[in-house]
């Protein structure tokens, strides 16, 4: 399960009482998957998911980068960080044996789109909307590469989630897919939305998994718990 939880900081209408994390605790224990990847996640909440006996906290001291966290059943024997410079977003990546065999699992978050609603509120004439798109397109295509180019120097099968901040007919998400299978066009239904808060259903997150790897399931959740929507994949080795 793969997850950009906005921090837990969604609220949660019609009950005062419940929360974003206690809403997400939820449908984690329902679906009990076996690794769990947020992105934009927090130390507190994200320390109340528990059943996971290895987890990668992507936090450094002194580094400013948005929390990055992988959750597994599996032993973890190997983990790393993927800086991407001048950003909060960033990648980091787990080694974990699933039985007798190892798969390298990326949990990715590519550069995000930022145009404040006060912006477009007020039209401002002189905020260059087009350049501000250009310039984040073009450091999303530089961190899908150093991602894909780590990737590629792995023995083990690999897999690369998360949220890349781009659509299916986007130049990053082509360099990440390139050689690999995504789970919705295997075996996913619908627009497969993973982003709605723009009014238009946008796919912006993925699970991409070497050809090796034989795809079972796809499911994708309209559960407003964030401004994103988690995605499900069953998956065979």
């Amino acid at each position: 399960m793969s997850y950009n939880v906005r921090a837990f900081k969604q609220p949660v209408y019609g009950d005062s009482n419940l929360t974003a994390i206690t809403e997400i605790k939820k449908i984690v224990d329902s679906l009990k998957p076996d690794i769990l990847l947020l992105q934009e996640s927090a130390y507190k909440e994200g320390s109340k998911i528990k059943d996971y006996p290895y987890v990668f906290l992507g936090y450094r001291k002194d580094v400013q980068k948005t929390l990055l966290t992988i959750y597994s059943k599996y032993p973890i024997i190997n983990k790393g960080f993927i800086d991407f410079s001048n950003t909060y977003n960033n990648a980091i990546y787990a080694d974990i044996k699933i039985k007798q065999d190892t798969v390298r699992i990326y949990n990715t978050h590519l550069q995000s789109f930022f145009i404040s609603p006060y912006i477009i509120a007020h039209k401002y004439n002189d905020y260059g909307y087009l350049s501000n798109l250009n310039s984040t397109i073009s450091r999303q295509i530089e961190q899908a590469k150093l991602v894909k180019n780590h990737a590629l120097k792995s023995t083990n099968k690999v897999i690369i989630c998360g949220d890349f901040n781009a659509t299916p007919y986007s130049q990053p998400y082509r360099i990440l897919k390139k050689g690999l299978n995504d789970s919705y066009v295997s075996k996913g239904n619908g627009f497969g939305a993973t982003y709605t808060r723009l009014h238009y259903p946008l796919r912006l997150d993925y699970f991409l998994s070497d050809k090796q790897i034989e795809i079972l399931d796809h499911k994708n959740f309209d559960l407003n718990l964030s401004d994103h929507e988690p995605i499900y994949i069953k998956f065979k080795l």
